[in-house]
């Protein structure tokens, strides 16, 4: 066989090696990468969603809104403070609602309460209702899930 012939074809086989080394690099890096890298720094999910007008809350009561079928307790604490909450008990995943009576939180399944700020009264959840901002405008009550 001539020389140049077996350069060519040598030359052929590094490149072809080196290329489906790099592809399997990258193939075995980016999604370990995409993976530990947070998700807020590629820009955050939130939206917002609609819990209703001004109007239909007055001071101490609660109503339910959803986003994507996750329920969400909003309560308006004073005259112009709201709490949005998971209505998701943190013990096992049971909905939760509010007692107007009583002021609290408290879940159907095992006896739980949680105080208007969603922290744990009594029962046995581990850990305190997820909390969500609300904002008021335009006389509409949001919360940004």
């Amino acid at each position: 066989m001539n020389e140049p012939a077996v350069k060519t074809r040598r030359s052929f086989i590094d490149i072809f090696m080196k290329g489906g080394l790099f592809l399997w690099a990258t193939g075995m890096i980016a999604p370990t990468l995409a993976y530990i890298w947070p998700a807020r720094a590629r820009g955050g999910r939130a939206t917002t969603v609609s819990a209703g007008s001004e109007k239909d809350f007055s001071v101490g009561t609660a109503r339910m809104t959803q986003k994507d079928g996750q329920p969400i307790l909003v309560i308006r604490v004073k005259e112009d403070s709201y709490t949005a909450l998971s209505a998701i008990c943190t013990h096992l995943g049971c909905i939760v609602k509010w007692d107007l009576n009583k002021k609290q939180i408290q879940c159907p399944c095992h006896a739980a309460v949680f105080g208007p700020d969603g922290q744990v009264v009594a029962g046995p959840p581990p850990r305190p209702l997820e909390q969500y901002q609300v904002l008021v405008a335009g006389g509409e009550v949001m919360v940004k899930v």
